[in-house]
């Protein structure tokens, strides 16, 4: 029982890591937008 928790975490947890990475890719792309336009 208390293994397959571990294993849910440690899944969620890599799965949480690529989409934090992918969410700030996105936001870095975003400002990069927002400066093009204030020029």
């Amino acid at each position: 029982m208390t293994e397959d928790i571990l294993k849910t975490v440690e899944k969620f947890l890599s799965y949480s890591d690529e989409k934090l990475e992918e969410l700030s890719q996105k936001n870095q792309g975003l400002k990069f937008q927002n400066k093009k336009e204030e020029r």
